[in-house]
C-alpha cells in the first residue's frame, strides 16, 4: 500500500521541519515527501489509527535528474503505532527510491505489515536506495497474524553503504508465511546488519531471499517459533557472511 495518498505530502520539499505533532483518525499516510524532497526532518510526532502507515520518503520509481532526487532526510524520535487500518499492507516507514536518509529511535508497534520498508528495485537491477541508515529503532507486535511475507525491517534491491543496527525487534506474527524479523528480500545486498536484538518471530529472526555481500555481525537472533536464519532461495551470486 505504497501509493496512498498522506494527509501532508511535500514534492521538491527542501529543509523542512515536521515536529512535535499528532496525527490521528487518518483515512491514508500521515506524511509523504516525495519528487526531490532533501534534508527534510520528521521528528517527535505521533502518528496513530491511520487507513494507511506513517511515513514515505522517495517515490517507486528511479530519479532521472538530480533536482528529482530524494533523500538526506531524517525520521528520528516519533512513534507510529495502530496503523493499517483501512489498508493492512501499509507500512510504518516507506523508503522507496531514496538514499542517505536516517530511520532511528522511532517506536513502531501494532502493525498488520511491514514496520519499516527500504529500497524499491527486485533483483539486481538499478536502484537509488543507498547510504539509508536504519538504528536504535523499537519494533513490535508486527504482522498480527493479518497478511503474509513481511517483518520488522524489509529491504529490497542493491543498497551499498546501508546499515541496520541496534534496533530491537520482536513478536511478529503473520497470515500463512513469512513472519520474519529482519527481511533481507529480493537482491538485497551490500547491506550491514549488525549489533541488532530480534526475538519471538514466527518464521524466523533474519531471512535472506537471494542477495550478496551482505554481513551480519554481534546479532541476537532468538525464539523463532520455526528458525533463527533462513534462506529461502539460492541464486548464483548469492553469498552472505555471518560473523
Amino acid at each position: 500500500a505504497y501509493d496512498i495518498p498522506a494527509a501532508i505530502s511535500g514534492t521538491g520539499t527542501r529543509s523542512c521541519t515536521i515536529q512535535d505533532s499528532k496525527f490521528i483518525h487518518l483515512g491514508g499516510y500521515a506524511v509523504a515527501l516525495e519528487k526531490g524532497s532533501q534534508d527534510d526532518r520528521i521528528v517527535g510526532n505521533e502518528m496513530t489509527d491511520l487507513g494507511a502507515g506513517g511515513v514515505k520518503i522517495g517515490d517507486p520509481k528511479i530519479p532521472t535528474d538530480k533536482q528529482s532526487e530524494s533523500g538526506t532526510n531524517q525520521i528520528t524520535d516519533n512513534h507510529i503505532h495502530n496503523i493499517g487500518i483501512v489498508y493492512p499492507a501499509a507500512v510504518g516507514v516507506w523508503i522507496g527510491q531514496s538514499g542517505n536518509n536516517v530511520v532511528s529511535h522511532n517506536e513502531i508497534n501494532d502493525t498488520y505489515y511491514t514496520a519499516i520498508s527500504v529500497g524499491w528495485t527486485w533483483g539486481y537491477g538499478p536502484t537509488a536506495a543507498r547510504d539509508n541508515l536504519i538504528e536504535f529503532n523499537n519494533l513490535h507486535n508486527i504482522g498480527r497474524g493479518m497478511l503474509s511475507d513481511m517483518g520488522c525491517i524489509y529491504t529490497l534491491g542493491v543498497q551499498p553503504g546501508t546499515v541496520e543496527r541496534n534496533n530491537v525487534c520482536r513478536d511478529v506474527s503473520r497470515y500463512k508465511y513469512g513472519g520474519w524479523g529482519i527481511y533481507t528480500d529480493e537482491g538485497s545486498s551490500n547491506i550491514l546488519v549488525e549489533d541488532n536484538v530480534v526475538y519471538r518471530c514466527e518464521d524466523g529472526c533474519f531471512h535472506q531471499n537471494y542477495g550478496e555481500a551482505n554481513v551480519l555481525q554481534n546479532n541476537v537472533f532468538a525464539l523463532g517459533d520455526t528458525a533463527q536464519i533462513r534462506r529461502s532461495r539460492r541464486s548464483t551470486a548469492a553469498t552472505c557472511e555471518p560473523r
